[in-house]
């Protein structure tokens, strides 16, 4: 009776289960160690002890949630005009950087011209009647000195019986007079003294109105957004540009109502920055008090060191310590890893085997976190020392 034959696909699939499998008892140590000789406990042979161990640890870490995030600029200024004008000339597109006090925006100056020479005009009208006011005061003042000699010597007639009343109330009326003069000139300084004060403050207020014309940038910084051409019509309430400080960064950052309570204002928080890949450690600078509705969560802002190549928009991420945990740490170098297979050869009773296990996340001082496989305290062969 002949056999059937087996197909050149399907035993092509049974060939590649079969390294599949000598691969996996490799790795479990079935084709290493000594011979067993016959009528021996192959458990009681054992690997070969490693001249290199250590211990398996069981160590208490922080738990760490994620608060995801974008980096923003802690220095962000919409520039507006603060006249009404046709936009001249603009000095900067998105993206240039600025200086401090640099002109970035020019408006149609003319009509405020204007407005300045007409106010300065108007001033120099009212310093012109303050002039003409003190010189009739001096005026005036010269009538009244000669008004009371003149009253003074008609009295001293009379009393000799040689002025008749009716010059003494003359020069009494003439006197008079001149008081009132006197009076009214003064009063005619004070109204031509406040219109140059007015004209004053009108003038000031023309010239600021002119220094309006020339937007300069507030801080030293990058502008981020343009929004104006020349020819644009600017108002009062209208953002022509924005410039921010790509020096003051932060992270805004979303954090869990649950978690929220252990966040404090002034607190360091380590911060991730995987597009540049960057690790540091920022302050808590400001924790809004409301949670927002649809994400239950709360917005965090963590001040960022100065830190190369970290721009606005990027994305980031806080890790925040909301408790502890346990957990079982082993030397990098006692795991082998063979295929998607990790192992560490272990001591059991004075033995040595080879024992499957899984690795977590990579822990400091070159170790790595055991999430199965062990328990702690186990003693481990190091690195080529282990067979």
């Amino acid at each position: 009776m002949k056999m059937p034959r087996i197909p050149l696909k399907a035993f092509r699939w049974l060939l590649l289960l079969a390294l599949c499998a000598a691969v996996v008892l490799y790795a479990a140590g079935f084709f290493g160690g000594e011979r067993v000789a016959p009528g021996e406990d192959p458990r009681a042979a054992g690997l070969p002890a490693p001249t290199a161990t250590a211990l398996a640890e069981k160590l208490r870490a922080p738990i760490f949630e994620e608060a995801i995030g974008t980096v923003r600029s802690r220095r962000v200024i919409a520039i507006s005009p603060q006249v009404v004008a046709r936009v001249i000339g603009v000095a900067r597109q998105a993206g240039e950087t600025v200086a401090a006090g640099e002109e970035l925006v020019v408006l149609d100056d003319r009509e405020f011209r204007a407005r300045l020479a007409q106010a300065t005009e108007a001033k120099s009208a009212a310093e012109a009647a303050v002039a003409r006011a003190e010189q009739a005061k001096l005026q005036s003042e010269a009538r009244l000195t000669r008004a009371t000699s003149e009253e003074k010597r008609v009295q001293g007639l009379q009393q000799q019986q040689a002025a008749t009343t009716q010059q003494l109330e003359s020069a009494q009326a003439d006197l008079a007079d001149a008081r009132a003069a006197v009076a009214g000139a003064e009063a005619s300084i004070l109204a031509v003294r406040a219109q140059v004060a007015q004209s004053a403050q009108v003038v000031n207020e023309a010239e600021i109105a002119l220094s309006h014309t020339r937007i300069v940038a507030p801080i030293a910084g990058v502008v981020s957004e343009r929004a104006v051409e020349p020819g644009d019509m600017a108002s009062p309430g209208r953002t022509l540009l924005t410039v921010l400080d790509p020096n003051a960064l932060r992270l805004e950052a979303r954090v869990r109502e649950q978690s929220i309570g252990f966040v404090r204002a002034g607190a360091p928080l380590e911060v991730e920055l995987p597009s540049s890949n960057a690790k540091v450690t920022g302050t808590v600078a400001e924790l809004l008090p409301s949670a927002d509705a649809a994400s239950r969560s709360f917005e965090v802002r963590v001040d960022l060191p100065a830190l190369a190549g970290a721009r606005p928009g990027m994305f980031g991420r806080a890790r925040l310590a909301i408790g502890e945990r346990e957990l079982v740490a082993a030397p990098r170098r006692a795991i082998v890893r063979v295929g998607q297979l990790e192992t560490v050869v272990v001591e059991i009773g004075g033995r040595w085997e080879r024992r499957l296990v899984t690795t977590g996340s990579d822990l400091d001082g070159d170790r790595v976190e055991v999430l199965s496989g062990l328990v702690g305290g186990e003693k481990l062969g190091l690195g080529g020392d282990a067979p």
